[in-house]
């Protein structure tokens, strides 16, 4: 019964972030806080981050940072990061499961994702390639591929809309990207 539970808060968490795509705000370009609209992302996965043992540390500017954006392209970001770091929580033997989301503005709106994972899988001798489309590490025990190879690739596609860039600050003790967007 207990698992039951657990598996009715994770679907229901999961729902919630299908369903809030379609919300029509969210296909409009909006003058948003950055630092309340990624609070507000985060908070909707928050049923499976507790499941999942997650702690995500927010540190924001003391300024607010304000930016037209399309909301769900910021929800893709954060969800594929945080998908990633959920399977590589689940590979590591992590006894404090961490994710820390730092957000920051100077002539740029700056966000700095890092958790304490797995890091990146040995295959990727470019770690860049993990933004190539269809590139993926899961395979299952068979040796077929599993993962579809999008979801670093959306997060790629999607900064350089906002002609943002981005790099890879850790790949092997954990996993950290910045991104840094134009304001």
């Amino acid at each position: 019964m207990r698992t039951l539970k657990k598996n009715d808060i994770f679907l229901k968490s999961w729902i919630s972030v299908v369903t809030n795509q379609i919300i029509s705000d969210k296909r409009r370009r909006l003058k948003k806080d950055l630092c309340a609209t990624i609070r507000e992302i985060i908070q909707v996965l928050n049923p499976i981050l507790v499941q999942k043992k997650i702690e995500v540390d927010i540190i924001c500017d003391e300024n607010q940072i304000l930016k037209r954006i399309f909301v769900s392209d910021f929800e893709s970001i954060i969800y594929n990061l945080l998908i990633n770091s959920i399977e590589s929580f689940e590979k590591s033997k992590q006894s404090r499961r961490k994710v820390r989301v730092l957000l920051k503005a100077n002539e740029e709106f700056v966000m700095i994702y890092e958790d304490n994972g797995k890091g990146l899988d040995r295959t990727f001798k470019n770690p860049y390639d993990i933004f190539d489309f269809g590139t993926t590490s899961k395979y299952d025990i068979n040796g077929d591929q599993t993962g579809t190879g999008l979801g670093m690739y959306i997060v790629a596609s999607t900064i350089r809309e906002y002609n943002a860039t981005y790099k890879i600050t850790e790949k092997a003790n954990g996993f950290g990207l910045e991104m840094s967007f134009p304001l």
